[in-house]
């Protein structure tokens, strides 16, 4: 089950006592739950459901309704937000939210297309998704913001320590060529917004994430049917109008949830060579499966890669992984 949305919610029951509640909007195999957890008196978890269907719109009125019901009941949210159904702001989070705001107002653009460009780049050497490098919102911040060093770079949301530590140096050769007008600390940014324009466009944002959490789920429905009927993925290329290497994507993300994505799988690696799906099973469980790397340099050797091509190769093993991920899981 998939976590979309979770809230705390407080509701004094003595003077120096406080009962916690949470209320949390999850996914599974494409239907929707809405769930109420809280601690009895007798100490013991207790969990009520309040809505299960498919229908995203009757999902967020039952959840609206029923949060309502709570807090007439006295359970005050802990995060603001609370009454959308939407990913909740807390203060650190608003800030946040205000960064993301500003960089796509103030982004450098020559930066911003320098930075995208090094990312196709990594994208192709590592094998690895552009956007599990940097999303276009990262790129935003750093083009607007243009961090100098590692230390102002750490300050930018949502790189982490181990994507700086791989990739920051080659970041900063970047940004640093620029000069910029603005400092780090970033607690200046709040200062500099319009908060009326802010406002405006945080409901511009929840309204895409809905729009775009439907059509997620309904591109799902869609992908899961066409494997049921066999489809192979030049078939669902043009059926679902999708680039082979996100319906790869697409398709890891179903067997994670688990949907059984395992006709497609056998079906694309019947013209691999069997050896090779066994030799390359066999180094996952020696080097692990998280990066497809290490093991695509210990089974070919230089010359060998010069021959191959190494996106096709990376593709079919992205589906060897799928495989030995259940067979490691049984």
């Amino acid at each position: 089950m998939n976590l979309i949305f979770l809230n705390s919610l407080e509701k004094r029951v003595e003077e120096n006592q406080v009962k916690t509640s949470q209320v949390s909007i999850c996914e599974q195999q494409g239907a929707w739950h809405v769930l109420w957890n809280e601690i009895n008196e007798d100490g013991k978890a207790e969990q009520s459901s309040w809505f299960e269907g498919t229908q995203w719109n009757v999902m967020l009125q039952v959840f609206r309704e029923r949060l309502q019901d709570k807090i007439k009941e006295g359970y005050v949210p802990l995060l603001e937000g609370y009454g959308d159904g939407e990913q909740a702001i807390s203060s650190r989070s608003r800030e946040t939210q205000m960064l993301y705001h500003y960089s796509e107002l103030h982004r450098n653009d020559e930066v911003f297309n320098i930075l995208r460009a090094w990312r196709k780049e990594e994208s192709s050497k590592d094998g690895r998704s552009a956007f599990i490098i940097a999303s276009n919102r990262i790129l935003d911040m750093i083009s607007a913001f243009l961090p100098h060093s590692l230390e102002e770079l750490k300050q930018i949301p949502g790189l982490g320590e181990g994507r700086i530590g791989t990739y920051g140096e080659a970041i900063i050769a970047i940004t640093k060529e620029f000069a910029r007008e603005t400092r780090f600390p970033l607690h200046w940014v709040n200062e500099r917004i319009d908060m009326q324009q802010f406002e405006m466009w945080l409901s511009e944002q929840r309204r895409l994430r809905q729009e775009t959490a439907e059509v997620k789920l309904a591109g799902k429905r869609k992908l899961l049917e066409a494997i049921a009927q066999g489809g192979n993925l030049a078939t669902l290329e043009k059926q679902l109008s999708m680039t082979r290497r996100d319906l790869i994507l697409a398709v890891e993300e179903l067997a994670k949830e688990g949907y059984d994505v395992d006709t497609l799988v056998e079906l694309e690696l019947v013209a691999v060579d069997h050896e090779e799906q066994k030799q390359v099973q066999e180094l996952f469980a020696e080097l692990g499966d998280k990066y497809l790397k290490p093991v695509l340099f210990k089974l070919y050797n230089e010359q060998q890669l010069k021959e191959k091509d190494v996106n096709k190769t990376y593709e079919w093993m992205r589906l060897v992984r799928l495989k030995h991920r259940k067979l490691s899981a049984v």
